[in-house]
């Protein structure tokens, strides 16, 4: 069963992750399939986060549906990887090209060999 504290949280995050997006609800529950009263009942907190709305609004954010249902308090946090990791994982499989694939994997490296780069840097800078 929902607790207050958990319902409340997942209003604080559907609301934050509209904001990154720079979603309105309306832009929410088109991309989610949903009457904008519902996003908006989640949103006050009137209403608790059901199983098929959390999956829509998964989908409408293209993020794996478990970082919904945790941030709804219906899974247990995830103690082997962050939300970004799990996302990272969800579209990397959503990929279909190899070609594409192996372009995202040198991408990340490349974004790797720049962090340590910077971080020698920083450390020369330091001494």
């Amino acid at each position: 069963m929902f607790s207050v504290g958990q319902h409340l949280r997942f209003s604080e995050w559907l609301q934050s992750e509209l904001d990154r997006r720079g979603w309105s609800q309306s832009d929410c529950a088109r991309s989610a399939n949903l009457n904008r009263a519902v996003i908006n009942k989640l949103l006050s907190g009137k209403s608790k986060p059901q199983p098929f709305t959390l999956a829509a609004i998964a989908r409408a954010f293209k993020i794996p549906v478990e970082t919904v249902f945790r941030a709804a308090g219906l899974l247990p946090p995830n103690t082997d990887h962050d939300d970004s990791t799990q996302e990272l994982m969800y579209i990397f499989k959503s990929i279909q090209s190899p070609r594409r694939k192996a372009t995202a994997i040198m991408l990340l490296k490349a974004l790797i060999t720049e962090e340590e780069n910077e971080q020698r840097n920083a450390d020369k800078e330091k001494r």
